[in-house]
This record gives structure tokens, C-alpha cells and sequence, in this order.
């Protein structure tokens, strides 16, 4: 294998480089190497494929295309990379964010937003607990209705929630609506019903007003926020709580989102096969009207 790459970051280049040219099948399986590489000296062959949807044999001939002999050969240059902590180890990650502060300028702002973005994505998540995220997936599948509110900042990420939820979920609405005020949607809120509300610091007296309607309606109030101090943390029925720090002025959005992610994943989980046979049918009927350009992915693997 002269040609073949002879680490696991020319692999990566090779495929970059290479990616317009290969067939569908093919870039669906060097997106997936490129985006987790990790997952390539770590995983068999099958077990790859399976979570880059396509068939084993596509990682061969994935390999060959880029000089190797067969699949193996390209993984061997993962399990190297894995051992010699390609991709940045703590201590790399470390060195890396200090030799951006002491470059200064937008290197060290960068530097800045990387150590409190992964330091808020792990204090969140150390923050969890699996059974506060069940309870809060649970009071979502079991209420009559869930409306989803977030203004301003907090928009994007009420939106996305509502947006992936809705192929799995047909009882999730985000509110307001366009010409409305998210009071006038609670108007008629039942105990039976749950508001999802999401503010961070400063705290949206409109979503807040919400909050006491619902609350006066006897619905329940589950709190996406910044502290268990905040005022949603204090009058929802149960929060779920997400630092939103930086070294500058807007707040960041990164281990919030990493948080709805997690809720989403625990609600499509308990749900079981009702929610997933929702989701491959918005799908299919998209597959259908021609909405991507991606190919479909299989269905099954031999």
C-alpha cells in the first residue's frame, strides 16, 4: 500500500478531498468517518456500518478507494491514532486553549468561548440525573397537550425542540403563535396539560406571565433554565437546569442544546416502538415528496 494514507489524519484528508467524487453510498460512510473517527478504532466493521447506515461492504471499498487493501488496514490507522490521542486528549485539548490565549486577539476570544462551552456542557451533564430527565420525559408523553415556549434567546431553542419532537410526538405545540401572545394560547390550559417553558437570565416577564396562567389553569410546568435560583426554577413543578456562561457578553446556547438532545433521546426511548414507527413515516413520506437529496438509508444490513 504505497499510496495508502499512513495516519488517521490523512485518512481524514484523503476523504475530505475525495468526497465529491464518490457515490452516494460511499460519502454516506466518509461522512460518517470524518465526523466520528473516534468511532473507527473502536468499532467492528458491522457495528460501524450500522450506525453509518450503510452496508459493510461499503466500508471496503470506502478503504480502497483511498489505497488501502481492505477496511482493516484503514482501521489500524485509527487504533493508532486512538492510542496516541489523536483528535486531543485532556492534555492536548489543554495545551491547545493556551496557546490560543497567548496568541491574543480573536485566537484568544476563540480560547475564551472553547473553555467555557466545554466547561458548561460538563457541569451540565454532572449536573443530571437519568431520573430527573425521566420524570421530565414521562410528564411530557402523559400530558394531554405540551406546549413549548421560549422568547427571545430562548426561541431557537423551543423551536428546534418542538421541530424534531413533532415526527415522533403529534401533542407538542410551540407557542406563541404568529399574531399571538403565549397567554392567549394557556387561555383554555387544562390540568391535564404541561407547559414546557425555557428563560435565562434576564428572565422574560412574558414567559413568566405564562407560567402563572398555566400554574392558575392547574396545568403542570416543567423549567428549562440557568440556575435553580431563577424565578421559572422556583414555580415550575420540576426544572431542568443548564449553565449558560462565557467570557462575554451574550450567553451561550451550547449545553442547553446538549440538554434538550438528551430529553429528546429519553423521550423517543420511553415512548418505544409508537414513536419510531412515527418517525420512519415522516421519513417516508419525505424520502417520497423528494425533500432530500441524501439517498434512503437501509433498512437492513446483511
Amino acid at each position: 500500500m504505497p499510496n495508502a494514507p499512513r495516519s488517521a489524519d490523512e485518512v481524514l484528508d484523503c476523504l475530505t478531498e475525495g468526497f465529491a467524487g464518490f457515490s452516494p453510498q460511499l460519502q454516506r460512510a466518509a461522512r460518517f468517518v470524518i465526523d466520528q473517527p473516534r468511532e473507527v478504532g473502536v468499532q467492528s466493521m458491522r457495528a460501524l456500518a450500522s450506525k453509518a447506515e450503510v452496508h459493510p461492504n461499503t466500508l471496503v471499498r470506502l478503504a480502497q478507494q483511498i489505497g488501502f487493501d481492505g477496511y482493516d488496514e484503514m482501521r489500524e490507522r485509527f487504533r493508532d491514532f486512538m492510542v496516541t490521542g489523536g483528535l486531543g486528549g485532556f492534555g492536548d485539548r489543554a495545551r491547545w486553549l493556551q496557546q490560543l490565549g497567548a496568541e491574543g486577539g480573536s485566537s484568544a476570544v476563540i480560547a475564551g468561548m472553547a473553555a467555557a462551552t466545554s466547561a458548561n456542557i460538563e457541569t451540565m451533564w454532572r449536573g443530571q440525573e437519568a431520573e430527573a430527565l425521566e420524570r421530565a420525559a414521562d410528564a411530557i408523553l402523559g400530558a394531554r397537550q405540551v406546549f413549548v415556549l421560549g422568547l427571545g434567546a430562548a426561541e431557537s431553542l423551543a423551536h428546534q425542540f418542538w421541530y424534531v419532537t413533532r415526527m415522533a410526538f403529534g401533542h407538542i405545540t410551540p407557542i406563541p403563535r404568529r399574531g399571538a401572545l403565549a397567554i392567549d394560547e394557556l387561555a383554555w390550559a387544562e390540568p391535564a396539560d404541561l407547559l414546557m417553558a425555557l428563560t435565562f437570565q434576564p428572565y422574560r416577564a412574558e414567559t413568566m406571565a405564562a407560567v402563572r396562567l398555566a400554574k392558575r389553569r392547574g396545568s403542570r410546568v416543567l423549567g428549562i433554565t440557568d440556575s435553580v435560583t431563577s424565578p421559572l426554577a422556583r414555580m415550575a413543578d420540576q426544572s431542568l437546569v443548564s449553565p449558560t456562561h462565557t467570557p462575554h457578553f451574550f450567553q451561550s446556547n451550547a449545553a442547553l442544546t446538549a440538554l434538550l438532545e438528551g430529553l429528546v433521546a429519553i423521550l423517543v426511548a420511553r415512548a418505544g416502538d409508537k414513536a419510531r414507527n412515527r418517525i420512519e413515516a415522516f421519513h417516508a413520506e419525505r424520502q417520497a415528496a423528494g425533500i432530500y437529496e441524501e439517498p434512503e438509508p437501509l433498512s437492513r444490513l446483511g
